[in-house]
C-alpha cells in the first residue's frame, strides 16, 4: 500500500492507493485513473462518470490538473518521503507555463499580497483557457508577461515573495 498527501488550494487529502484499490480519506472510491496514449492523458473511470484529464508535472511535487476546461494545481507527497505531520507550504514563489500558449489576462502587479490558490493569470492554448494558481500566499516581486503576449513553454510568469521568506 502506498499513502499521498494531496494538497489542492487549502484543502488536503490521503490517497491510499493498494493495487487497484483506491480510499481517500478513508473512503473507498470506485473508480480507476487510466493512462490515454497521448503523454500526460489520462481516464478517469468512475461509477457515475468518465472524465478526461490531463497532468503536467510542475517540479517540486507540484501537478497541474486540466479537466472539463477547469484547472488545479496539486501538491502531491508520498508518506515515506514527508516529514513531519504538516505539508511544507509550496514552492520558491516561480509561476511558469506549463504549456506554450497567449497570456489573455493578468490580475496581479508587483507588491501585492496573494494567497494560496489566487488566480494570478489566464493562459490559453489549443483553444482552451487555463487559470494560473499562486502555489504560495506572498507578495508579488515581479510579473514577467503582458496580456496578448506569447510565452513559452517552462517560461517564468510570476515570481511571488513566499510569506515564510518574509
Amino acid at each position: 500500500m502506498t499513502i499521498y498527501y494531496v494538497t489542492v488550494g487549502k484543502k488536503e487529502y490521503q490517497v491510499e492507493i493498494n493495487g487497484k484499490q483506491y480510499k481517500i480519506n478513508g473512503e473507498l472510491v470506485q473508480a480507476a485513473l487510466i493512462a490515454m496514449k497521448e503523454r500526460g492523458k489520462y481516464l478517469y473511470d468512475g461509477v457515475a462518470r468518465k472524465t478526461e484529464i490531463y497532468i503536467e508535472s510542475m517540479g517540486n511535487s507540484l501537478y497541474t490538473l486540466n479537466a472539463n476546461r477547469r484547472n488545479a494545481i496539486a501538491k502531491v507527497e508520498r508518506s515515506d518521503i514527508r516529514r513531519g505531520s504538516k505539508v511544507k507550504k509550496a514552492s520558491n514563489g516561480s509561476l511558469n507555463a506549463p504549456i506554450s500558449g497567449i497570456v489573455i489576462s493578468v490580475h496581479v502587479t508587483p507588491g501585492e499580497v496573494v494567497e494560496t490558490g489566487q488566480v494570478l493569470a489566464v493562459l490559453e492554448s489549443m483553444k482552451m483557457q487555463m487559470e494560473m494558481r499562486s502555489a504560495c500566499s506572498g507578495v508579488v516581486d515581479s510579473v514577467n508577461v503582458q496580456p496578448k503576449t506569447q510565452i513559452a513553454k517552462g517560461e517564468l510568469l510570476i515570481k511571488i515573495i513566499p510569506e515564510e521568506a518574509k
